[in-house]
C-alpha cells in the first residue's frame, strides 16, 4: 500500500503542477483531473467498506468458534479481547488502516484540486496586474 501511496504522490505533483505559460491548459485540465482523483476516492472508500466487512466476519466466525470450542462459558466481551488478537485479524486491521490511509490521502487531495481553481484565478489577476 506504501508502493501506491507515493504512486498517487508522484501522479499529484504532476497534476499540481503549472507555470506561467501552462495556466490555461492547467484550468482547463482540472475538473478532469478532479473527477480522477474523486473517483480513485470513491473506490478506496467502497474497498475500505469491504474489508471492514471482511473484518466483522471473520471477527464473527472467530468468536463462534471460540464460543464452540470452549469448554467453559465465556462472556462475548472476553472473547471478542481474544479474538482481536489473531494473526488474521491482526492482518484484516492492517489492511484497513492502510485503505484508510490511502482515503485520508485522496481526501486532502481533493480539497487540494478544489482549491487550485481559486488559486489560478488568483494568479491570473496578479499577473493582470503586473502587466499594467
Amino acid at each position: 500500500m506504501s508502493n501506491l501511496i507515493e504512486q498517487y504522490v508522484k501522479e499529484m505533483e504532476k497534476d499540481v503542477f503549472f507555470d506561467d505559460f501552462s495556466i490555461k491548459e492547467t484550468q482547463m485540465k482540472l475538473p478532469a483531473i478532479k473527477h480522477k482523483w474523486v473517483g480513485r476516492l470513491i473506490r478506496h472508500k467502497r474497498d475500505l467498506n469491504i474489508k471492514r466487512d471482511e473484518y466483522n466476519k471473520l471477527k464473527k466466525y472467530l468468536i463462534d468458534e471460540a464460543k464452540k470450542n470452549s469448554a467453559y462459558q465465556v462472556s462475548a466481551p472476553a472473547l471478542e479481547k481474544i479474538v482481536v488478537r489473531h494473526d488474521k485479524l491482526i492482518t484484516k486491521q492492517q489492511e484497513i488502516d492502510d485503505f484508510l490511509l490511502v482515503v485520508e490521502l485522496l481526501e486532502k487531495a481533493e480539497k487540494l484540486f478544489s482549491s487550485m481553481s481559486f488559486d489560478i484565478k488568483n494568479l491570473v489577476e496578479i499577473m493582470k496586474m503586473e502587466t499594467l
